[in-house]
């Protein structure tokens, strides 16, 4: 009798419905394996994914809302599930993950959705933001790294370089929080265990702004934008923008860069995460999505050409629990 209750138990565990999470993770180790081949994840990667699944399905909720509101995108394809290239998007997911970058933790991984107009899908790339950008470098430095810092220095700001017993260090003081001025430069400082091999990286405004988009969006860099009524131009309005926020982010990269990285270390994912990151940005596409996809959960698609796409494609912690249901939206995995 025992032995028939056991079996009844696992036939039911067995019937058990996956949530559409872990539909999602079982979808992707398949698709992996089947373009590039045996896949080993640890628990903690499975569980990263589960987030991401989480992170894109809102992501392309939001999208598919502000598409619904574009005139621009109304004729475009729905943007779910169902019309997004899967194949890629295992690759980044898998990539990512084995970097330990999670995209439940803020400003750690952000979605990348474009429009591919040769396949006339969605293409969906994992861009590392800021803290991730920081998460990587501390975890693949040649040296164990005790803190990353990066600042933005306003013009009523006090920073001062300090060189001594050849350690590279610095004062910084705030002299007025409630009106420090305009920015005048910016500095990141890579603290580590050993002092002696601190390292102070310093950038002018000017430095920072060489590293604009030279077609950067005023909506995220700030400046004047033709205003339309009934298809003609009728004025000018400036527009605020994410300036700060462009340029924080933009110290932060050239902080990251100089971190030696320990060549025992660098594996298939450091290698394609990097590379594809460093192609984003040599693409110009931070101006189009940047600071929508740090502040705004990804509300817009990216619509670009497809050879803009494939350039991007040949480019060679925490353990957060996520409460999920089992009607939970998502694609038919």
């Amino acid at each position: 009798m025992s032995n028939e209750l056991t079996k009844k138990e696992q036939n039911a565990l067995q019937k058990k419905e996956l949530t559409a999470s872990e539909r999602f993770t079982n979808m992707v180790i398949n698709e992996f394996q089947g373009n590039i081949g045996e896949l080993n994840l640890n628990e903690y990667q499975k569980q990263l994914i589960r987030n991401y699944f989480i992170g894109i399905d809102n992501a392309l909720k939001n999208a598919e809302t502000s598409r619904q509101y574009s005139s621009k995108k109304k004729d475009d394809p729905t943007i779910t599930w169902n019309n997004v290239n899967m194949n890629k998007l295992a690759t980044d997911v898998v990539q990512n993950a084995k970097l330990g970058l999670d995209m439940s933790i803020p400003n750690h991984l952000h979605v990348v959705p474009y429009k591919n107009s040769k396949t006339n899908q969605y293409d969906l790339s994992l861009m590392p933001g800021y803290e991730g950008l920081k998460y990587i470098a501390a975890n693949y430095s040649l040296y164990k790294v005790a803190d990353i810092k990066v600042e933005l220095v306003h013009e009523n700001d006090i920073f001062q370089p300090i060189y001594k017993d050849n350690i590279e260090g610095y004062e910084f003081k705030i002299t007025n929080p409630f009106a420090r001025g305009n920015v005048i430069g910016g500095f990141g400082y890579i603290r580590y265990e050993n002092e002696i091999h601190n390292k102070l990286v310093i950038m002018s405004i000017d430095e920072l702004l060489k590293r604009k988009p030279s077609t950067a969006s005023v909506e995220f860099w700030g400046g004047e934008k033709n205003v339309w009524e009934n298809g003609k131009i009728t004025g000018k309005e400036t527009v605020k923008g994410w300036t700060n926020e462009m340029l924080y982010k933009t110290m932060v990269r050239a902080t990251c860069k100089k971190v030696t990285v320990d060549p025992k270390k660098i594996n298939e994912s450091y290698v394609y995460v990097m590379e594809s990151e460093d192609n984003y940005y040599t693409d110009a596409q931070e101006d189009k999505i940047n600071q929508e996809i740090e502040d705004n959960a990804n509300k817009e698609i990216i619509d670009i050409e497809a050879e803009e796409q494939e350039s991007l494609e040949t480019a060679s912690t925490k353990d957060t629990n996520i409460i999920e249901t089992q009607n939970t939206e998502g694609p038919d995995f």
